[in-house]
């Protein structure tokens, strides 16, 4: 009879670990993390280092910039274009959208670069710095003087 019960409970324990381990929380999060992209962008606005001052634009401008067509929301904002500065925080629909974005705001940094080479060299520094990040359903790129920028978005993107 001890052997029966012994059996059933690590019968039981074969069949309930399984169902606990798939919550152990381990894996790419990004997905099921929400970030508030107005927020980010307003913090990274605020606490950033820019030397221009940076306007926020609308989704119209956010689409000739990036190439972006298909995104959920997007805080973006650029200066004058006396400096290369500017903030781009992306919600899309899904992570693969989101490495779509990230692969077109990848070519406009490149772009911004070789247009910058020829007139404002010394912006070429901040370009080479911009913070560009990618998790889950979320792109977020800022070009700034500081790395400000780098410890505000990881606070949002883990």
């Amino acid at each position: 009879m001890k052997v029966k019960k012994e059996v059933k409970f690590i019968f039981m324990l074969l069949l309930i670990i399984p169902v606990f381990s798939g919550c152990s929380g381990k894996g790419d999060t990004a997905d099921r993390t929400e970030i508030d992209i107005s927020s980010l962008g307003s913090e990274l606005l605020e606490k950033a280092e820019f030397e221009d001052e940076l306007n926020l634009v609308d989704d119209t401008m956010v689409k000739k910039l990036y190439h972006i067509e298909e995104f959920t929301g997007a805080q973006v904002y650029i200066g004058s274009g006396a400096t290369a500065e500017e903030i781009a925080v992306f919600e899309f629909d899904s992570g693969e959208a989101a490495e779509e974005g990230l692969k077109a705001a990848e070519d406009r940094l490149e772009g911004q670069k070789e247009d910058f080479a020829s007139y404002v060299p010394k912006e070429l520094q901040k370009l080479d710095n911009a913070v560009i990040k990618q998790a889950g359903k979320y792109l977020v790129v800022c070009v700034s003087n500081s790395d400000e920028a780098e410890k505000i978005i990881k606070k949002y993107i883990k």
